[in-house]
């Protein structure tokens, strides 16, 4: 089908950026106008990753809270349901968020829930990333 979801998005960039852009007097707008095509670019670049990410992190997560003993963690489903997907998701991290005063306790946990850690930032599908406009003015 096209245009795609990533092509909509970054479309959407394309015109706020050439065409609204210009229009734009106020460096405060100009800015968060610049946070929203960035947020728009990533978007498109990242949004067909993010369901695998998902799984990749119930199943990463599932393995550091058997360490503890946390067995009730939910199964990934079907991946493609990607609100079930999340449902599942937020589920799952609300159990490591519990589990972290055990985690803590036991050095082999720690370590796997660091390294964890480490490796969600780096697989993570939608980066945060500074925005290429002027900063802020922060007096308004």
């Amino acid at each position: 089908m096209r245009p795609t979801v990533s092509e909509q998005l970054a479309g959407a960039a394309r015109l706020l950026s050439e065409v609204v852009g210009p229009e734009i007097d106020d460096s405060y707008i100009a800015d968060v106008l610049a946070g929203v095509v960035t947020t728009l670019e990533l978007l498109a670049k990242g949004w067909t990753q993010v369901a695998a990410f998902l799984v990749w992190d119930i199943e990463a997560t599932r393995r550091v809270l058997e360490l503890v003993g946390v067995e009730e963690v939910p199964a990934v489903g079907d991946p493609l349901d990607v609100v079930a997907l999340q449902d599942r998701h937020t589920r799952v991290r609300a159990l490591l968020e519990r589990a972290m005063p055990d985690i803590a306790a036991l050095p082999k946990a720690r370590t796997a829930v660091a390294a964890l850690f480490r490796e969600r930032a780096d697989r993570y599908p939608i980066p945060t990333t500074p925005w290429r406009g002027p900063v802020a003015d922060t007096t308004r």
